[in-house]
């Protein structure tokens, strides 16, 4: 297992290391800041778990967190920190665990033996983000109406919202091709589950309507081929 610690504390970085040393992970990354565990994902894209801190100067690990996932969102994202009042925030945006400070040899393994867990299950795509009110949570792929691109990053529709993600439309449609997202047009990805009906219109474009929301999506001309030629009759 190849781990990141993410602290400005050199004691607790020492001793988080030491644990899950005697644990048995062997690969272990470390970054004082945000800045610099960013960088080390960028180099590592087989980092598994995040272990940070939630209170650090500038960037706190709530914010850091939703940056990470929206690197990679294989990565399972501990939060360590001395205070419990983060512990149900921390949750609901998605931390698979939670350790308070000081932590033992028995919070280690029981935080490496949950991860484990989750990693032999067939994991679904999950996205941190931050609405408009500067508010984090996870949504499922089951959230999502449609994405539209926003020049290099993307602005995920859900029942209730619109919400700005930092991450391209065409790295959206390689993840989530398999759960029934299709790019009817270069700067649209429609969550077909959740498509009440479609119709034609000129130049064989196709206009999407959904379940529960009033939008419509207008397919380009190509785009509107290729859809029918994915789903024939």
């Amino acid at each position: 297992m190849k781990v990141l610690i993410v602290d400005d504390e050199p004691l607790a970085i020492s001793r988080l290391k030491r644990l899950l040393s005697e644990a048995g992970v062997s690969k272990i990354n470390i970054a004082n800041d945000a800045k610099e565990s960013l960088s080390i994902i960028e180099k590592n894209p087989d980092i598994e778990v995040a272990f940070l801190d939630i209170k650090m100067p500038g960037v706190s690990g709530l914010e850091l967190a939703y940056k990470i996932t929206s690197m990679n969102d294989r990565i399972f994202i501990v939060f360590q920190t001395a205070y419990e009042d983060y512990s149900l925030e921390a949750f609901k945006i998605g931390a698979i665990d939670y350790i308070l400070k000081p932590y033992t040899e028995e919070d280690i393994k029981r935080v490496l033996e949950r991860v484990k867990k989750f990693q032999s299950r067939e994991k679904d795509i999950k996205f941190m983000v931050k609405n408009m009110r500067g508010i984090y949570k996870v949504i499922a792929t089951d959230d999502i109406y449609y994405i539209k691109a926003e020049l290099k990053d993307s602005i995920i529709r859900t029942k209730d919202e619109e919400i700005y993600y930092p991450l391209s439309i065409s790295k959206f449609e390689e993840r989530l091709k398999q759960y029934g997202f299709f790019r009817i047009h270069k700067s649209f990805l429609v969550n077909i589950n959740k498509v009440s009906k479609i119709e034609s219109t000129f130049q064989s474009k196709l206009i999407f309507h959904f379940e529960g929301i009033k939008d419509k999506i207008k397919s380009s001309k190509e785009g509107g081929k290729h859809f029918r030629e994915n789903f024939k009759p």
